[in-house]
Parts: structure tokens; C-alpha cells; sequence
């Protein structure tokens, strides 16, 4: 007969395992979207400073200047939107370039680990239940 303590130190070890796996995961899926989030502002930003840019070299400034904007503020706008784009791009390619490696690898380890955990249990309540049927 298999001993039921365990069983119950299989079960502990996968309940943690499942809270651990979820932590790092929500850690790793925070981080991956943080980039994005820079990455699409960054490049939503360069296209905006793109098309200022463009009304400023075409001359449609038609619609700027009913905004009550001039030439000067908007070559201003156009410098400040880039820069900004800019920063964003590179702080986003930073942290791409950074990324948490040990932590995939990490949350990989813990995902197989789990696995082997819930074939040894699947193994150890078959191996009961055959027991069971010749008794």
C-alpha cells in the first residue's frame, strides 16, 4: 500500500510549483508587455513627429496654423515628438536587449518539473489502484 503522506507532499510540491510557475509567468509576461508598450508609443510618436515633419517640408500648414500654430512651434513640436519617440525606441531595444533570460529558463525548469511531478503521481495512484484490485 503507497504511503499517504506521499501523496500529500506531491500534491504540496505541486501546489507551489503552480503558484511559483504563475508568479514568474505574470513577472515575465509584465516585462515582455512594458517593452511593447514602449515600442508601440515609440513608434506611433515617430510616425506623428514623421507626418509634422511632412506638413512642414510640403507647406500644408493649413490646417496648423488654424490651430494657431506657427512654423517655429511646430518645428518645435516636430523636434520634441521625435525625441521623445526616440527615447522611448531605444529605453524599449534596451530592455529587449536585456530581457530576463535565467527567468524564461527558470520558468521553463519549473514547468518540467511539474510535469515529471504529476506523472510520478499518476504513476504512484495507478500502482495503488492495481494493489487495490488483487487484494
Amino acid at each position: 500500500m503507497p504511503d499517504p503522506e506521499n501523496y500529500e507532499s506531491i500534491d504540496d510540491q505541486l501546489r507551489n510549483l503552480r503558484s511559483n510557475i504563475s508568479d514568474l509567468g505574470y513577472e515575465i509576461d509584465s516585462f515582455k508587455a512594458q517593452t511593447a508598450g514602449a515600442l508601440g508609443l515609440g513608434v506611433f510618436l515617430l510616425l506623428l513627429a514623421a507626418l509634422v515633419a511632412y506638413d512642414l517640408v510640403s507647406g500644408k500648414q493649413v490646417v496648423w496654423q488654424m490651430l494657431g500654430v506657427s512654423r517655429a512651434a511646430l518645428r518645435w513640436i516636430a523636434g520634441v515628438i521625435g525625441g521623445t519617440a526616440v527615447i522611448f525606441l531605444s529605453y524599449g531595444l534596451l530592455r529587449i536587449k536585456r530581457s530576463d533570460n535565467e527567468a524564461s529558463a527558470r520558468l521553463e525548469q519549473m514547468e518540467q518539473q511539474y510535469a515529471e511531478l504529476v506523472e510520478r503521481q499518476t504513476y504512484s495512484q495507478e500502482t495503488s489502484d492495481r494493489r487495490d484490485a488483487t487484494s
